[in-house]
């Protein structure tokens, strides 16, 4: 029953985030009629993530962990349920939408962060094996990925956009009642953790960014220009691209059944390359599946119809689940245990920025020209990204051993180190 608070507060944190990412793009669109909006308001919320998601680090390894996240779930609570109010008995404006976007990423990623670090204490408390809870956790965070936005858009069928901010403010507000009612050892931290979580950021950053300039690393900047391309792409497709289609469309409500497809093709995709995966060549299967997720967005961006869309969206799913499965094994095997969780790390942050960066840039090139315009667009980058990343020979060998390497090797690029020799 212990364990049930920590799941559920971890479910219901990431169920209110996915209704969210359907919701507010649609809102801003329809309340402001400026697709730049959405843009800028992606940006104000990416810089404040950003921003105290570093500051968090600190207050996770001090204090209480259950007491950061369930503050940080708190405040997101307050920040979208600000917006339901406004929306509700007043006018919602640009500046109401800059407000709660900086306010949700003062709560956002300190509340996930601290979540995150609490599995050692978990562990620790119910000496349940960390593997099982780390499997356990990530099958709930798959769920509520592929059930918030379908539920969202079932909600949209029935009530006003206004009115489903009201649901995504409550699963905050649970989720980090939840978190508060766990068991007090749940949020204390242990010596047994190791002192990567002690790691100020900079000095981590720092170090992510010089191991990375390392010239044996090739592979690894190959797939951590993959990777961050990567974000930035499904961050406009989530948050822009897809949004804007549907509401010109009079269908705000199938933005949330196009993203459930999304995360519907991730999941079987995943399932799939588990069962059958590794009984494949490597590179053959990794190339196909790029060029698939290639094609699958070309088709996409067109955006025939919203039924047509939503599939397309299962089928870039699907085929991003294979790059990202055969891409991430090889990415294991060249990078040394000690520097995973800092490489880990500045991959993420990079992402921080990226994302709402990609997302502006889009917005400003549909204001300028087009929606195809900018379909088009995402497509080129997509291709470039891909290119460089296919015909880099030392990123070709690499996965071809890697289905020859029964453990991961000491650092850096096994092609680079077979050359050397």
């Amino acid at each position: 029953m212990q364990l049930a608070t920590y799941f559920a507060s971890f479910a219901f944190s990431l169920f209110g985030n996915s209704i969210a990412n359907v919701v507010l793009p649609v809102l801003v669109l329809v309340s402001t009629g400026e697709v730049l909006m959405a843009g800028l308001v992606a940006l104000v919320s990416g810089a404040s993530i950003f921003v105290f998601g570093l500051l968090s680090g600190p207050l996770i390894d001090r204090y209480d962990r259950r007491l950061v996240a369930s503050a940080g779930d708190l405040v997101s609570a307050f920040s979208i349920g600000l917006l339901a109010a406004v929306g509700t008995f007043g006018q919602l404006s640009p500046a109401w939408f800059m407000i709660s976007a900086f306010l949700s990423g003062i709560g956002d990623m300190p509340a996930w962060n601290a979540r995150e670090a609490m599995i050692y204490g978990v562990q620790r408390h119910s000496r349940v094996a960390l593997q099982t809870l780390v499997g356990v956790r990530e099958t709930v965070s798959a769920l509520a990925i592929v059930l918030g936005p379908t539920f969202a858009g079932l909600l949209m069928n029935f009530l006003d956009a206004r009115a489903v901010l009201w649901v995504t403010a409550a699963t905050s507000l649970a989720a980090g009642v939840l978190c508060l009612v766990a068991p007090k050892p749940y949020g204390r931290m242990d010596s047994s953790e190791g002192e990567s979580s002690k790691i100020a950021y900079w000095s981590s950053f720092r170090e992510g960014i010089a191991f990375l300039g390392k010239r044996e690393n090739t592979v690894l900047r190959a797939l951590t220009g993959l990777n961050v391309g990567s974000v930035a792409l499904v961050s406009v497709l989530q948050s822009l691209l897809i949004p804007v289609f549907m509401t010109l469309n009079n269908a705000g409500e199938s933005n949330g059944y196009a993203l459930a497809a999304v995360g519907l093709g991730l999941l079987i995709g995943g399932v799939i390359y588990a069962l059958a995966g590794t009984k494949l060549p490597a590179w053959p299967l990794t190339l196909g599946a790029s060029l698939l997720n290639v094609a699958g967005l070309a088709l996409l961006v067109q955006f025939y119809s919203v039924t047509y869309t939503i599939v397309m969206c299962f089928v870039f799913g699907l085929s991003s689940a294979a790059v990202g499965a055969a891409t991430g094994v090889v990415s294991l095997q060249v990078t040394p245990d000690e520097m995973r969780g800092r490489f880990n790390g500045l991959q993420n942050s990079i992402a921080l920025v990226i994302g709402p960066v990609g997302i502006f840039l889009t917005a400003w090139l549909i204001s300028a020209t087009s929606v195809a315009s900018a379909g088009w667009a995402l497509v080129i980058f997509w291709v470039v990204v891909n290119a460089l990343f296919l015909v880099n020979k030392h990123v070709r060998r690499a996965v071809q051993e890697s289905q020859q390497l029964d453990t991961p090797p000491s650092g850096g690029d096994p092609a680079a180190s077979e050359l050397a020799d």
